[in-house]
């Protein structure tokens, strides 16, 4: 059986990058013999970062380009929103990929959160689109452990969405919110899941500084440009590096542990845009360069690399969510700085609370230190909570592969 993997097309994202791979494992425990095509704008960065991809069942394949019709309706939409109601964009699929498409047991949306309002209109309708076209030629389709809406604030898009939802032969979801989203736009077809990065393996790496010498342990601590945008809107006049440098200073000073600044996002060629590695170099740089108890995590590594990372850390502050799940299903205590439902909808599920859980607009020096305070007085109930209830998540992670199991042509 073979697998299309869609809805990401590098691993420059290593959320994309976790979610691809733990996808695949999960699915082989169910179809040793399943393969995978998964979509590589740049096959030579991406094929480095998961050297096994052969022996795993997975081969990097052309991915679907976004057509010229979605790329014009996106600004034609942006500019004027009313043609939002009179004019949705068709995909058509090109041939090749067809083909493709037509030799596939199944196409797999793979979860994350594409099927969202967090980016533009133009990529929602490109995934979604997408596997429409997949559906209207006979494939099986499965949105596979998601994020899902909402979209509530544009109606005319949440039709399209609930119409377009219907179309899956099946969706599972990862959180609880997401499924009661879906439940009032009549899908009852919906599963409720786990993310199936949970089961991630952590791959061992040289850990460098400050892994090293960490004293009382180590703080990673990730914060994106993604957060960052989000913040400064709601933060006019205000820096949100000095802020978090400000937090950092407090804990060097006030506290035995190091700081370990934890990339998740990073283009694998480099560039600086959406790059955590280029944000938090600017907030090195506030707080004076490399220290001995202070590092920047080198760039390059992939997603079961900083996974194993987090695992030897004490403590995790992550904006990433890919982030969080290394956290947690190492046992680390964690705060989520949320952006989205995914970070309030995975904690409350998890710990059945909001307890460490960073709204975005609120993030400042004092609330990361509250945040921290609050992680380190819970630290041995935190750590005792996931050890209890991580296997079950991971189990609830596998549930989604044997379903796909079940829709497989």
């Amino acid at each position: 059986m073979s697998f299309y993997l869609a809805g990401h097309d590098n691993f420059g994202n290593r959320g994309c990058e976790a979610l691809v791979r733990s996808i695949a494992g999960l699915v082989r425990t169910q179809l040793p013999q399943a393969r995978f095509s998964v979509p590589s704008v740049a096959p030579a960065l991406d094929a480095p970062q998961w050297p096994e991809m052969g022996l795993d069942g997975a081969a990097l394949v052309a991915p679907s380009r976004m057509p010229g019709s979605i790329k014009w309706w996106n600004r034609a939409v942006s500019r004027v929103p009313a043609l939002l109601s009179i004019w949705e964009p068709r995909y058509s699929l090109p041939a090749a990929l067809q083909a493709t498409i037509d030799g596939s047991s199944a196409v797999v949306m793979t979860g994350g959160d594409v099927i969202s309002l967090d980016y533009a209109f133009g990529d929602l309708f490109r995934w979604s689109g997408f596997i429409d076209a997949a559906a209207r030629s006979g494939c099986p389709t499965m949105l596979f452990a998601a994020s899902v809406g909402p979209f509530s604030a544009h109606p005319v898009v949440e039709r399209h969405m609930q119409n377009h939802l219907k179309r899956y032969s099946i969706i599972t979801v990862r959180e609880s919110a997401s499924l009661q989203y879906l439940r009032r736009l009549g899908l009852e077809q919906a599963v409720l899941v786990a993310d199936p990065a949970f089961c991630l393996v952590p791959e061992a790496v040289e850990p460098g500084a400050p892994y090293t010498d960490p004293g009382d342990g180590v703080l990673a601590f990730n914060v994106s440009p993604l957060v960052a945008r989000g913040w400064q809107r709601q933060n006019p006049g205000l820096s949100l590096i000095e802020e978090c440098a400000a937090f950092i200073r407090r804990v060097l000073a006030q506290t035995g542990l190091s700081v370990a600044l934890l990339p998740h996002v990073d283009p694998l060629d480099g560039a600086s845009e959406n790059s955590d590695s280029a944000y938090m170099t600017d907030l090195l740089t506030a707080l004076g360069g490399p220290q001995r108890r202070l590092a920047l995590v080198r760039r390059g590594l992939n997603a079961a690399q900083i996974k194993y990372l987090v695992g030897r850390s004490r403590y995790l502050i992550a904006a990433r969510t890919h982030a969080t799940v290394a956290g947690w299903s190492q046992h680390v205590p964690t705060v989520s700085i949320a952006y989205s439902i995914k970070a309030r909808g995975l904690n409350q599920d998890l710990f059945d609370s909001l307890d460490h859980v960073l709204d975005t607009p609120k993030v400042d020096r004092d609330t990361l230190w509250a945040s921290y305070e609050r992680l380190a007085s819970r630290e041995a109930d935190i750590r005792s909570l996931l050890q209890e209830r991580i296997p079950q998540w991971r189990a609830k992670a596998a549930h989604s592969a044997e379903l796909l199991a079940g829709i497989a042509r």
